[in-house]
């Protein structure tokens, strides 16, 4: 009894960790390795362990209109979103800020979903969305009044648009697809894509050193496989709400490890910042602790997306 009331807990911790250390191992594999050579050997990675997975679950192979609607969904959430988010942070934007700005899609969402899906729409996630730009206004102001590089910013803007575009589409086409074959089918195709693609951006084809093949494997085993494994547990035990408050601890957990792991500075603007997205996340989402009711929240988890 005693380990079964503690594995919720753990697991809890366990996702958020995994979740948050994508931007961070992104980081650190983009600062000897070309962004392109860094995605394509993340999808083959991923793609060799969904496959895995898959020929083990037997989910069936998708077909027709269901494998369209995969290998567009792929392109708005692995493609889309990976390339500009390494992007972004390889060319200077700090991980906890990426994680912040791509924390805000599920609002987003949330925002789109009754013109999308025909659902009503309450006041939270508009008041949510308002309060969660306003934190990141205050994480970006310093860079702003300085003149700091503005452009980079809005790299992880655009991964935040691509994951709300992909998440919407993902559930209006693919929502009745078993998981194992959505994701597999999804790092296939990225995996394609990169391949396809990588001539024509004259990258390095592999990653550089020992660190740069460890950063690959973790991206594409522990970060994509070992989180969504989490994931999906939590979800069998707890509700997406539960799920969605975790995601909302992402910024917040990724900005405390990039001080020792990164050095990046921790100012009091940031923690500002942080604090005001952070409440405006639990807002937005129905998840602030002063609501105890069970208010399932049809937001957030996009299949296979940000295990960075």
């Amino acid at each position: 009894m005693t380990s079964s009331r503690w594995t919720v807990p753990l697991l809890s911790a366990l996702f958020v960790l995994l979740w948050a250390s994508g931007f961070i191992v992104a980081k650190l594999a983009t600062r000897t390795t070309d962004v392109p050579t860094v995605l394509f050997w993340r999808f083959v990675v991923a793609a060799a362990v969904t496959g895995a997975a898959a020929a083990w679950l037997r989910p069936g192979l998708p077909r027709g209109r269901v494998l369209a609607h995969l290998v567009v969904t792929a392109l708005l959430l692995q493609v889309g979103v990976f390339s500009a988010v390494f992007t972004g942070v390889a060319r200077g934007v700090p991980a906890g800020l990426t994680s912040l700005i791509v924390g805000l899609a599920p609002l987003l969402v949330g925002l789109l979903t009754p013109l999308v899906l025909r659902t009503r729409l309450g006041a939270a996630p508009v008041i949510g969305l308002i309060i969660g730009a306003g934190g990141v206004y205050i994480v970006v102001s310093g860079d702003l009044s300085g003149g700091g590089p503005v452009g980079p910013v809005l790299l992880p803007v655009l991964g935040m648009a691509f994951l709300t575009a992909g998440t919407l589409y993902q559930k209006r086409f693919n929502d009745d697809t078993p998981v194992a074959a959505s994701v597999v089918v999804q790092m296939v195709t990225s995996m394609v894509v990169l391949a396809v693609a990588m001539p024509f951006l004259d990258p390095q084809w592999l990653p550089t050193g020992g660190g740069g093949w460890l950063a690959v494997v973790w991206l594409g085993v522990v970060n994509s496989a070992g989180t969504f494994a989490v994931m999906f547990v939590l979800l069998r035990r707890r509700s997406t709400v539960h799920v969605s408050a975790l995601l909302n601890l992402s910024p917040a957990t990724t900005a405390l490890l990039a001080v020792p792991l990164l050095a990046e500075p921790l100012t009091l603007r940031a923690v500002l910042g942080l604090a005001v997205a952070l409440v405006g996340m639990f807002v937005g989402l129905g998840t602030w602790p002063r609501r105890r009711h069970r208010e399932e929240v049809s937001a957030v988890t996009p299949s296979g997306s940000m295990r960075s």
